[in-house]
């Protein structure tokens, strides 16, 4: 009951909202989700409360589109949540994918006054006070966040990304919205569907709730630097600890050129060609060697500095891989070069990703096609995020779930390999794929990695030993209750009867024919008759051709492949 209240409660302080959103979606042409959603949370249609007017034009455009236009105009959150699902190929179509990775998050900056008294709240001064000069006019400005250029009394250029102010409080009423849309969107889905909304929903909260987090972004800021000190290719900008909160982040402010500015690299001097191979790099160590990456690695989230160096930008959204996460990977890097299907099977069931209702021949025939399509090619003209994308669709049509961050981690090389052909149209990311799955393919043979894989086994000894007095002990409770059953489905069990039965027949037959050689043999080396008529040795040949008959016979049947 209490929860009850509370929710209804909740439903009517979001009110005004529920019905923005409602007029959007009939705006759109969702007039079927707008009517379920009013009905079940009692928002008004019609006059008295949503208009209903819409544009006959607009049910011409396709369903994504008018959903990503849906999106953009209702805000931040559907943004952040659009931006979220581009990165699940897995679980919605790839024309919806597509769209949106267009979703834009360009906003109307802040008021100066307000900007101004959010520094002061978070660092206890003005920012006249605490530095040497700060640009009024933001460099960027996103739903989340805008950044503004600053000289620091000490000279240094930085960065100052300033959370915009009360953007938490807006989020999670938002959030509190798409989780009622989520338990009612899932009550009307079938038990079969991949896609489970209130799952989604709980990802993206924790998702977009770290990204609000500005300490979270130093952190991975600061480990990205770490990660990457000796590598002179990559360049991650320094934190200026000192003036960082929860709500601001002040890094070093790179100067360069955006990678999607092709023709002012050329012209200064780069090498496109170097930028993507380097790019590809520096994914590729993230994902390999340390098992933490950036999710999205697209032309704005770098800069190009002097002597074709990299630097990374934005922090806010990192995955994290397991080492069984990268074997999987390495798996299908391998399969998709050699074609061996069985290869990708074996570590799909070592992640545990496939399902009971899985359909293990039907899989294996449809990434056979996959890769059929693959294997008459030079390793350089195999389209890596083609035969990716094709693979999210398989994904979907057998009911695998992937954990979210090796999705991200897939997605993430095919935005590094658009990324590359961009600054390279001959760059193929496969090339570079394979050294790095077969590099770490060669760790785990180390003595370093077989004393790892031993003491995990140990581990899970141990473990299972320790749980087995608990798990035997319930399990005998629920005999001693009648509780404990064991349910038994065949499939084919009579051609299977009638196998064995065949089997057993001919194993008779030949028991049968090598008793008569033997009993054959033995009369043949003996004197006398038997009753007076008839010598033991013609008995002994009687039966040796006795033997050879059924031998034959027997033989004859079994090349035939028939029953008897």
């Amino acid at each position: 009951m209490q929860g009850l209240f509370y929710r209804v409660r909740r439903t009517a302080a979001h009110l005004a909202r529920y019905r923005h959103i409602m007029s959007v979606l009939i705006k759109y042409g969702f007039e079927e989700v707008a009517g379920l959603v009013a009905r079940r949370f009692r928002v008004g249609l019609g006059s008295k409360g949503i208009p209903t007017n819409r544009s006959e034009e607009m049910l011409q455009v396709s369903a994504a589109r008018r959903l990503r236009m849906a999106m953009e105009e209702l805000g931040p959150t559907f943004i952040k949540l659009g931006q979220l699902l581009s990165t699940r190929p897995d679980l919605i179509p790839a024309e919806f994918v597509e769209e949106f990775e267009r979703l834009q998050d360009q906003v109307t900056p802040e008021r100066p006054e307000i900007i101004r008294e959010e520094i002061r709240r978070q660092l206890g001064a003005y920012p006249e006070e605490l530095f040497a000069a700060f640009e009024v006019e933001p460099i960027a400005a996103a739903s989340i966040a805008q950044v503004h250029r600053v000289r620091l009394k000490d000279g240094r250029i930085g960065a100052m990304k300033i959370r915009r102010p009360g953007i938490v409080k807006v989020i999670r009423t938002e959030l509190e919205i798409l989780e009622d849309f989520a338990a009612l969107l899932k009550r009307r889905l079938r038990n079969g569907d991949v896609i489970d909304p209130q799952r989604m929903v709980r990802e993206f909260a924790q998702a977009v709730l770290k990204e609000v987090d500005l300490s979270r972004e130093r952190k991975n800021l600061q480990r990205f630097g770490r990660n990457f000190a000796d590598d002179p290719t990559v360049h991650v900008p320094a934190v200026f600890e000192e003036y960082c909160t929860e709500a601001i982040l002040m890094m070093e402010f790179i100067e360069g050129i955006k990678p999607s500015q092709i023709e002012q690299l050329r012209a200064e001097g780069y090498d496109t060609k170097e930028i993507a191979r380097r790019g590809a790099d520096f994914v590729l160590k993230q994902v390999f060697d340390f098992g933490f990456f950036h999710t999205d690695p697209h032309p704005g989230n770098f800069l190009i500095m002097k002597g074709n160096v990299l630097a990374p930008l934005d922090f806010g959204q990192v995955g994290r891989l397991s080492r069984p996460d990268r074997e999987l990977m390495q798996a299908i890097v391998l399969s998709i070069v050699s074609g061996d299907v069985t290869r990708v099977l074996q570590a799909l069931e070592r992640a545990e990703m496939i399902e009971e209702r899985t359909d293990i021949l039907e899989l294996r025939r449809d990434l056979e096609d996959l890769l059929d399509n693959y294997s008459n090619m030079p390793l350089k003209d195999i389209p890596f995020g083609e035969a990716i994308r094709r693979g999210f669709e398989i994904i979907r049509s057998h009911h695998i779930q992937p954990p979210r961050d090796f999705t991200l981690m897939l997605k993430c090389l095919m935005t590094i390999e658009s990324f590359a052909r961009g600054l390279d149209p001959d760059f193929q990311i496969i090339n570079h794929l394979k050294p790095y799955a077969r590099r770490f393919t060669m760790e785990s043979y180390k003595p370093s990695g077989v004393l790892r894989q031993l003491g995990k086994a140990v581990q899970g000894a141990g473990e299972l030993a320790g749980r087995f007095p608990e798990d035997a002990a319930a399990i005998l409770s629920k005999v001693r209750r009648g509780q404990f059953h064991i349910h038994i489905h065949h499939e084919h069990l009579d051609e299977l009867e009638r196998t064995m039965d065949n089997s057993s027949n001919r194993l008779s037959f030949a028991i049968i024919i090598a008793a008569l050689l033997i009993a054959s043999s033995l009369l043949v080396a003996q004197e006398g008759t038997v009753l007076g008529l008839l010598s033991l040795e013609a008995l002994g040949i009687a039966g040796y051709l006795t033997a050879a008959v059924v031998g034959v016979w027997l033989l004859v049947l079994i090349l035939q492949g028939r029953r008897f």
